[in-house]
């Protein structure tokens, strides 16, 4: 049973409209009358201050157990994760829903990322697609597996995820979007069980991951190819095999050979260096109230 809500901004440092907007959440009262107490949280505090992703190490690759028990202080990064598990947790503690603010580079539009742990994840990022019908819903089970993010210290999260939007960057019609979408999982929290039923649609559409792409490199190590302009901003439409995906250096083009999909987070800036050129899914229906 949910107790408590906690607004998360600033997870990276470098994305600006989850840290102003939660400032203007709490400066505003916003939700001072919800039957469930809203609380806010800036993540990553220094890398805010300094509009970089991370000190250290991702934040958002921090909370796994060997981390959260570990007492390496030497990374700034797992320090903080240790604060916030205090904070949030403890990581087996399921009694908060927690709502993680970010923005990417890629051409995702609104997209809400949510766990398979709880029923209740796909219920509410259904009730904002009712109201938001432009909006995305990916079905992650990486957390699942690595349990490394933020959002796994509860079974109830979801990740907002808006762009294209470049880093250190504010858009008002992004930061206003990604209120709508905070007030809509806020209101359905709310609900009662019997309420949730009664409103949600009898079938949602996701996407679910199911591959990563990576980028090709030479034997020193550099990028030998980049996105090619046909696929750039074509998150959430159909690749096909052969369809080009790289544009090589040396002037050839590296089709995609494998399963057809769809393609998100393309050339999202943060995955260089992880060497992701994008993510592949497969779209699929499901049914929110099972």
């Amino acid at each position: 049973m949910i107790k408590k809500i906690t607004i998360v901004g600033g997870t990276h440092g470098n994305e600006l409209i989850g840290p102003n907007l939660i400032r203007k959440l709490e400066q505003n009262g916003s939700f001072e009358q919800s039957t469930i107490p809203v609380d806010y949280l800036l993540a990553n505090i220094e890398a805010h201050k300094a509009v970089r992703r991370f000190m250290d190490s991702d934040l958002n690759r921090s909370f796994t157990d060997e981390i959260l028990d570990g007492d390496d202080d030497s990374i700034y990064e797992h320090r903080r994760a240790r604060e916030i598990n205090q904070l949030l947790g403890p990581k087996t503690n399921n009694d908060r829903f927690i709502i993680d603010l970010h923005s990417t580079t890629s051409n995702m539009g609104m997209t809400l990322i949510i766990k398979e742990q709880a029923a209740f994840n796909l219920q509410a990022a259904s009730y904002v697609q009712q109201h938001m019908p432009n909006v995305k819903i990916i079905l992650s089970d990486r957390d699942n597996q690595l349990s490394r993010t933020l959002n796994s210290l509860s079974d109830y999260a979801v990740t907002v995820e808006v762009g294209p939007l470049p880093n250190g960057v504010l858009r008002h019609d992004q930061f206003a979007d990604t209120e709508s979408v905070i007030r809509h999982l806020v209101d359905f929290a709310q609900m009662s069980v019997n309420e949730r039923s009664r409103i949600l649609p009898t079938t949602t559409e996701v996407y679910t991951v199911t591959d990563r792409v990576f980028y090709p490199r030479n034997d020193d190590g550099q990028l030998s190819a980049m996105v090619h302009s046909s696929l750039q901003d074509s998150d959430f439409e159909e690749l096909k095999p052969g369809m080009p995906v790289f544009q090589n250096m040396d002037g050839t083009v590296t089709p995609y050979q494998g399963e057809a999909g769809y393609p998100i987070f393309i050339n999202e800036a943060a995955y260089y260096y992880e060497n992701t050129a994008f993510m592949m899914t497969r779209r699929t229906t499901v049914v929110p109230g099972s």
